[in-house]
């Protein structure tokens, strides 16, 4: 069953009618599991037969650092559960694939759709590319002006590494980068009717944080292939001015309105209850 919401469809203000290009921005929950959680009931939502056409944007915080692995990841492989149980870093597995994210001082937007009005084009690449615009076109209001990795030659294979565990090792086609170095690393998971994509927007960056967290990893290159909204600013912005902007990228390049929601307490309820199953523990070692 999809999860409910507490709120009518958009409608237009002026018709009454339900408004296609309206979209619902959902409020973030108290802890990153459970926002990961919520992103995958909301694609479930979205992917059931007799769904409504419906697009909805996030963007969360993590009280706590947390590791979120691809969902083909190997825990046993990747995490060093006793840095993380000794430093307070949760493990979580997320619904995309990909490698390690360690959750941090970041902004996490997603977003979830099956419109096909919003992204009439519904290949990965393509949905990647208008996502991309979108958030470049909110960092460029922010000051941040950026290029998309794979648009020069061979900067994709320049930024790409096998042997790390970590996402930010690696720049793939449509990824933002700054000066060369990657600032949003980003996921996509699709569905017959419905498409997931979420990622992380750094403002901040500990890399031994992250080097301590993976299993037999060095790191010792990966300032040089990162960047952070505090690097490219010279001072990391406050998440709600990072958001404010992206929000604006957003409205402009799908030319939608977007409303805030908020959650009714049984999706909450859901979302929680899901979150704490899609946590890793060292008896994970299948998984």
């Amino acid at each position: 069953m999809a999860p409910a919401l507490s709120t009518e469809h958009c409608t237009d203000p002026v018709s009454g009618q339900a408004d296609p290009f309206c979209t619902l921005l959902l409020e973030q929950l108290g802890d990153g599991a459970s926002n990961l959680a919520l992103d995958e009931l909301l694609l479930r939502r979205v992917s059931a037969d007799s769904a409504a056409v419906e697009t909805f944007p996030r963007f969360y915080s993590w009280p706590v650092p947390t590791l979120s692995l691809g969902m083909a990841q190997q825990a046993s492989r990747v995490v060093d559960f006793g840095y993380c149980r000794r430093r307070g870093i949760a493990v979580a597995r997320r619904a995309t694939g990909g490698k390690a994210v360690l959750h941090h001082r970041e902004v996490t937007y997603s977003l979830i759709s099956n419109d096909r009005s919003l992204f009439p084009a519904w290949s990965i690449q393509d949905t990647y590319r208008k996502i991309s615009a979108a958030l470049q076109q909110g960092l460029a209001l922010l000051g941040i002006d950026t290029t998309l990795a794979g648009s020069a030659v061979g900067q994709r294979r320049s930024h790409r590494s096998h042997r790390s565990h970590a996402c930010f090792a690696s720049a793939f086609h449509h990824e933002i980068l700054f000066a060369g170095k990657k600032l949003v690393g980003s996921a996509q998971r699709r569905t017959l009717r419905g498409f997931l994509q979420h990622g992380s927007i750094l403002l901040d960056f500990d890399p031994p944080l992250l080097q301590g967290a993976l299993r037999g990893q060095t790191l010792p290159d990966l300032t040089s292939k990162v960047a952070t909204l505090g690097s490219c600013l010279g001072k990391a912005p406050e998440f709600s001015a990072v958001v404010s902007f992206l929000l604006d990228g957003f409205r402009q390049i799908l030319n939608a309105r977007i409303e805030p929601r908020p959650l009714d307490s049984d999706i909450r309820s859901e979302a929680e209850a899901l979150g704490k199953t899609r946590l890793v523990s060292p008896v994970d070692c299948s998984s």
